[in-house]
């Protein structure tokens, strides 16, 4: 499980005790922009604008997805992650993923004829959200998009 670095925060319906929402705390911390938000879940996307992907030719813009959901009364959730990461970055962000203490759960592609290639790194823990969101910045900053030279 990942390092708590929060300040035992207190939960109440989607919500730290001094009123700052957690979805919008979460969404801070991972350097994303939240697409939904309820007191049960919270939607989180950050571009990878430095990937200059394209599909069939056609520009695409590879965005992480980071949720939770399902809080328990302690505060703890089901927390979710998704991020494009270029061939190169697999192995980097997985061990920075699993050094944090996060499950990965699946790697894989999404797109026939994407340039550069992506992968797509999936990954997933319950406990406190924040902490999580803490745990996966961390890991972010291992990828760094400069292109290779095969891509």
């Amino acid at each position: 499980m990942p390092k708590n670095k929060t300040n035992a925060a207190v939960y109440v319906a989607g919500e730290i005790a001094n009123n700052t929402s957690v979805c919008r705390q979460f969404g801070r911390i991972l350097g994303g922009n939240v697409l939904d938000s309820t007191e049960a879940s919270c939607l989180v996307s950050r571009p990878r604008p430095e990937l200059s992907t394209a599909i069939l030719g056609w520009p695409y813009q590879a965005a992480a997805m980071f949720d939770y959901q399902s809080p328990d009364i302690n505060g703890n959730t089901l927390n979710t992650g998704e991020v494009p990461v270029r061939q190169r970055e697999v192995n980097p962000f997985i061990d920075a993923l699993r050094d944090a203490g996060l499950l990965v759960s699946a790697l894989h592609t999404h797109w026939l004829f994407d340039r550069p290639r992506l992968m797509y790194v999936h990954f997933e823990n319950v406990g406190d959200p924040i902490a999580f969101a803490e745990a996966v910045a961390d890991a972010l900053a291992v990828l760094n998009g400069r292109p290779d030279d095969d891509e």
